[in-house]
């Protein structure tokens, strides 16, 4: 994808620029010229993450969706971080600026408090409701470079550069915490019905409230904040129901605090705010020749595909839905009465504490070597990682090869 590559030229160009067009005064201070060029990259990568944070849906193309937005995100922040940490620990100290030195120690101090929480014990609502301060730190940061003596400042090009990075950082910073909520397509909808599927998994139905309905694909995920006491804080849930019914239904499995609490307290009759849709597993784009795989509660996406379905689908496809125990079976029931309605669709459950771990051997052995076009998966993180290894191992290329990461932390 060319989003992570404009990244990565981003700050090759800058310390190309940095390391050629830097005055010749600069070479004589080795050491200050090198914390300097971890510095500007940082902020360039810091500008990045900040920028992938706005959730920009016209973004999401060049990244292959926003869960890779969200990666994309997480690792020019870590590389930011890396690279800052290489400046404070190489930059040659002075007490000389008496506003330049401390605002330099407060962003640091700010952005290390704030990753460090990031990997911490933090429940997903309190890391998001502190996570936005790393634009303010980050606009500390720029406080510092107008107050410091720097060989940067001396270069017009990889000044311009440094200047460019913290103008478009601060400014989605600023579109994010102000101007987001106005800008994003939000509806407003309200519960009519929570049942229970199993004793992790509850069903949720909710109907527009008003003329105005979220427009999604099948297969995309939205945003939803119920207006309740407890839950009131964005999360990602996949889409079961077909973009042309007027509600919208959400699988949602108890795997957390929040999700856990949702599965216990959400009533009928509550309101809520969807954002969306968002995502890129699109199979209707894929090849004749299709295999889905899905984890547990990672079939919600496929029954939304499935319910869009056209009766006269000429596609061969496998779905392979493998769950731990079979009380953790969702629509199996409408799952093979699809399968019965649609010829070339072959659906196949695997209850891995009684049939053991679906593997890519099961999976190809089943499906067929030769005839897959495209493998489409959505379930939990060693699941998608192992059978990306297992098809890249059996020859199958990256660009056939399709999923979505459920990881915005």
């Amino acid at each position: 994808m060319i989003g992570p590559r404009v990244i990565a030229g981003a700050a090759i160009v800058n310390a190309a620029c940095s390391l050629t067009l830097w005055p010749p005064d600069a070479v004589r201070d080795f050491r200050q010229s090198v914390a300097e060029l971890f510095a500007t990259t940082a902020v360039i990568l810091f500008a990045a993450a900040l920028v992938l944070a706005t959730r920009a849906r016209f973004l999401e193309p060049y990244f292959g969706g926003l869960d890779r937005m969200y990666l994309a995100h997480r690792r020019a922040g870590r590389a930011g971080f890396a690279l800052l940490a290489a400046h404070v620990a190489t930059i040659p100290w002075a007490l000389a600026s008496p506003g330049g030195t401390p605002s330099g120690l407060i962003a640091f101090a700010g952005i290390s408090l704030l990753a460090a929480l990031a990997i911490g014990p933090l429940s997903y609502g309190s890391w998001r409701r502190s996570h936005w301060l790393i634009g303010v730190f980050f606009a500390i940061s720029f406080a510092h470079t107008l107050l410091v003596d720097q060989v940067t400042r001396t270069a017009a090009v990889p000044f311009a550069i440094l200047i460019g990075a913290y103008a478009v950082g601060i400014a989605a910073f600023l579109y994010t915490v102000l101007l987001a909520r106005f800008g994003r397509p939000r509806f407003a909808y309200e519960v009519q019905t929570v049942r229970r599927l199993t004793p992790t998994t509850v069903e949720v139905v909710l109907c527009p409230r008003g003329q105005r309905r979220l427009a999604f694909a099948s297969g995309q995920f939205v945003f939803v904040t119920f207006h309740q006491y407890g839950l009131r804080e964005p999360h990602p849930f996949t889409v079961s129901s077909a973009p042309a019914d007027p509600a919208i239904r959400l699988a949602i499995k108890a795997s957390g605090d929040y999700t856990s609490r949702l599965g216990l307290t959400l009533r009928a009759g509550c309101r809520a705010t969807i954002e969306g849709g968002y995502g890129m597993l699109d199979c209707r784009s894929g090849g004749r020749h299709q295999l889905w795989i899905a984890g547990g509660i990672g079939i919600t996406p496929f029954l939304s595909l499935l319910r869009d379905m056209p009766d006269e689908e000429d596609r061969q496809i496998t779905l392979f839905y493998t769950v731990r125990h079979a009380h953790e079976v969702l629509y199996w029931d409408e799952i093979r009465a699809h399968s019965d309605a649609h010829p070339g669709l072959h659906v196949h459950l695997n209850v891995s504490s009684e049939s053991g771990t679906l593997t890519t051997d099961m999976v190809l052995e089943v499906a067929g070597r030769d005839s897959i076009a495209d493998v489409y998966m959505c379930g939990p993180l060693p699941m998608l990682d192992s059978f990306e290894r297992g098809f890249r191992d059996a020859g199958l290329p990256a660009s056939s090869i399709h999923f979505e990461r459920f990881s915005f932390r």
